[in-house]
């Protein structure tokens, strides 16, 4: 057995140890076979794609893996709980092709489509006698079936989960065959309950930085604590308010970029152990390569310069500027339970004073964080770039396209809608990599720094590795030495 805590988000994880996705993905974020899927091929008008599955996989209630299932989950997909998830709206029909081959017909071009096949809580797939009715393309889910490494025994709610192998003679009984997962709300007190021996595994249940930064060092000294990391391009940013305000200037957005010293901030706050964020994705995937040689460097005179320009003078002993007799005050709106959120926001407010612009943070629950989100009621508001599988697309459609109904307040304009569309249409590195130069360009958010996803486990807990993606959680490989 292992032992593990789930924070806020894990939810989403631990479902990973249940379903199988659809199709999965690589560390650079390009789909691959899965267990369920073993290859696929697409028309060259990109209307149709045909998906030849794999034979030998059943659920865990015993029904059969093939094309009557994959037809009736895709339709379940794209009539059901999902219908409204873009890359599902596009289907137009679904049929079976022979015994364990299906096609899909879209109803325009969607270069996207098969990426979405990737994203965990999208492409779960699961049982069509978990849905209540059974086989209804339309039923809502009832129970926790799939075709994972593992199922459920029981759940609790936020609070904890008991799961058991599928296969318990896989491993030849050397791998663990029971995960028992409890909530520990406090990322502090999950550290001490590794440290203390009564959890075996922290971190790894939760898509957000649950492991808090300045510990690691801590953990790292602990000769029975083993600590690794691994980046998704999942960056911790401030969206900024371009619809109205002062961040609607170009110039100011500009100006609070280059006045935030991320060197400073990673290595004081974070323990070193992040990595500073100068672009607004990760310049590494190829889908965001042109963003290598423009990053936004630490430049406090130049700042000020711009806010000088922009209208916004210091006038005052307090050192605030202000313009038309209105000073330069932005909120800072910050969700509780991000990890190192606190501290940073400190930070930030007091980097931004010494060029004039008043901070005020406000901390809210996430709920209502994100109802004034939805409403475009703040200045500044702490979120991330997303991450793979999140990446390419996610930021572009879910933020910056005008049509992106949760983000109101950021950067919208014809041309960048224009340059995501078609970055959605052709799924090409070289077109995506262009909507991102042109937000970067625009300074769109303030990035702050790499959210690196963190494992911290006893060192009797052998055989650990990170999924290829932020959502995702594989625990089949793990053994306990003690």
């Amino acid at each position: 057995m292992i032992q593990g805590e789930v924070k806020r988000g894990g939810a989403d994880l631990l479902q990973s140890l249940i379903y199988d996705n659809f199709l999965n993905i690589n560390y650079d974020g390009k789909p691959t076979p899965s267990r369920l899927v073993r290859s696929w091929e697409q028309s060259n008008d990109g209307l149709t794609y045909t998906f030849y599955l794999n034979r030998g996989v059943t659920f865990h209630d015993g029904t059969e893996w093939n094309a009557k299932t994959a037809e009736w989950f895709l339709k379940w997909c794209s009539q059901g709980p999902r219908k409204n998830t873009v890359a599902y709206s596009k289907i137009s029909e679904v049929k079976t092709v022979d015994d364990y081959t299906v096609k899909v017909t879209l109803k325009e071009p969607f270069g996207a489509f098969i990426k979405a096949l990737t994203v965990e809580f999208n492409s779960h797939v699961v049982s069509p006698t978990s849905v209540d009715p059974a086989w209804s393309t339309d039923g809502k889910i009832i129970s926790f079936i799939g075709t994972g490494a593992f199922k459920v025994e029981s759940y609790v709610k936020a609070q904890r989960a008991e799961l058991v192998r599928n296969d318990p003679a896989t491993g030849g009984g050397t791998l663990i065959d029971r995960i028992s997962y409890r909530i520990i709300p406090d990322s502090h007190a999950g550290v001490s309950a590794l440290r203390a021996g009564t959890v075996d595994i922290i971190g790894v249940s939760d898509n957000h930085a649950s492991v808090p930064y300045e510990l690691i060092p801590v953990m790292e000294r602990d000769p029975n604590i083993i600590v690794e990391t691994i980046s998704y391009g999942r960056y911790q940013v401030v969206e900024l308010n371009c619809r109205e305000g002062p961040f609607s200037d170009i110039r100011v957005r500009e100006a609070v970029n280059l006045a935030l010293d991320r060197e400073k901030m990673v290595k004081e706050l974070l323990a070193g152990a992040a990595t500073p964020a100068n672009t607004v994705v990760s310049p590494r995937y190829p889908f965001a390569s042109s963003l290598a040689g423009t990053e936004y460097a630490y430049n406090p005179a130049r700042a000020r310069e711009l806010l000088d320009n922009a209208g916004w003078k210091v006038t005052g002993a307090d050192g605030i500027r202000q313009k038309e007799g209105k000073k330069l005050e932005v909120t800072y709106i910050v969700p509780i339970g991000e990890a190192n959120s606190e501290s940073i926001a400190v930070y930030i407010q007091s980097e931004m004073k010494k060029i004039g612009i008043d901070v005020k943070i406000l901390v809210l629950e996430s709920g209502a964080a994100g109802a004034e989100r939805n409403k475009g009621n703040y200045d500044m508001f702490l979120h991330h770039s997303y991450g793979i599988p999140g990446l390419p697309d996610g930021p572009l459609t879910g933020k910056y396209h005008s049509s992106a109904g949760s983000w109101p307040a950021s950067y919208h304009d014809a041309q960048l809608d224009q340059l995501i569309e078609k970055a959605m249409a052709t799924d090409a590195d070289e077109d995506y990599s262009a909507a991102y130069l042109y937000s970067q360009e625009k300074h769109a958010c303030m990035p702050l720094y790499d959210i690196e996803r963190i494992a911290a486990y006893k060192k009797s807990v052998k055989g650990f590795i990170f999924s290829t993606s932020v959502y995702g959680l594989d625990l089949s490989t793990v053994r306990i030495e003690e």
